[in-house]
């Protein structure tokens, strides 16, 4: 688990209201959220909100509702109160300390511990708020994968179409880099030469060779550090993209088009604890070895105090020997 999602609505029959939104962040990090808050009388406007929906569909509903109600004033200006409130109160509490227990309870499973913490949020604004939530946890690599197929509208371009139908370009590897929503940088700051994560997405003709270097990349779409090996700008109608070859394994390149408003992974604390998870369970799956455990005898009362008189003793006796000695 690398990142957190909880979608949200909420009823208020005190201030006659609905609210729907979310809290997304990274593991044991502060939340970004968002929402929205109507009327009653525009709750049916809610109902294509089923909770089931993933990330880039929660948002992107949430975004387009906001955008077609921004001109109903009572609308747009309870909203805004109403972030302005969540904001001023999630300060209040701490919002890293709110995230380690959004992070808690999301890797326990419970969702009712969730609706007290989102209940407790919402309580100065209404008290007793009937609360709705699904929440989910992603790794950077899903994440990715989902930004993947959100931008697919740049590759319908005919510059792109052409770029992909290059001989250099077009039987290499479709890779994607690895996105970080929160603390990331754009591709512009990575040169040739630089670290790149990366998802293989389509291995193409170089499967078997791929997967006999990396015999586990396969695993849950598994993030590997690519080496960039050359970067070319490519313009396109709706603005511009990247065209970026990554050195995959030893003598394996692929290709990934990658728009330079998109977030990249560099964080190589991750990648570190990758690598460290991974020689763990390589050595959990070697035969033989085995996990030794001491077993250390419990420590009485009794013969703490004995210790510790046993110590006052020595010290005591070794100090009238240097008094002695130094008179």
């Amino acid at each position: 688990m690398d990142l957190y999602f909880i979608k949200v609505r909420a009823r208020s029959k005190g201030t006659a209201e609905e609210i729907i939104g979310y809290f997304f962040g990274k593991t044991n990090s502060a939340p970004d959220f968002d929402f929205l808050v109507v009327p009653l009388r525009y709750s049916n406007m809610l109902d294509q909100f089923t909770l089931e929906e993933n990330l880039s569909e929660f948002k992107d509903k949430l975004a387009k509702l906001k955008e077609k109600l921004k001109t109903q004033t009572s609308v747009g200006d309870v909203t805004l109160a109403f972030v302005s409130y969540l904001n001023n109160v999630m300060n209040r509490r701490g919002k890293i300390p709110l995230g380690i227990e959004f992070t808690t309870a999301i890797k326990e499973g419970d969702e009712e511990v969730l609706k007290i913490i989102i209940a407790d949020l919402l309580e100065e604004w209404s008290p007793k708020m009937e609360v709705f939530l699904k929440a989910e946890a992603l790794t950077l690599e899903e994440y990715s994968a989902l930004t993947f197929f959100d931008i697919q509208e740049d590759f319908s371009d005919a510059v792109v179409a052409q770029v992909y139908s290059r001989s250099d370009v077009a039987d290499l590897p479709e890779v994607f880099p690895v996105i970080d929503p929160i603390n990331g940088v754009s591709i512009v700051q990575f040169d040739v030469g630089d670290k790149i994560p990366i998802v293989v997405l389509n291995y193409g003709k170089y499967e078997s060779a791929i997967k006999s270097k990396i015999p586990d990349v396969d695993t849950a779409k598994k993030a590997i550090e690519g080496t960039i090996v050359s970067k070319e700008l490519v313009k396109i109608k709706g603005g511009t993209l990247y065209l970026v070859k990554v050195e995959i394994a030893d003598g394996i390149v692929g290709k990934g088009l990658i728009s330079p408003a998109l977030k990249i992974l560099t964080d190589e604390a991750y990648f570190l604890k990758k690598r460290s998870t991974a020689v763990r369970e390589q050595s959990e799956r070697q035969p033989g070895v085995k996990e030794i455990k001491l077993q250390v005898p419990p420590t009485t009362g009794n013969e703490l105090l004995i210790a510790f008189m046993t110590t006052l003793l020595v010290t005591g006796a070794l100090l009238i020997i240097v008094y002695i000695f130094t008179k």
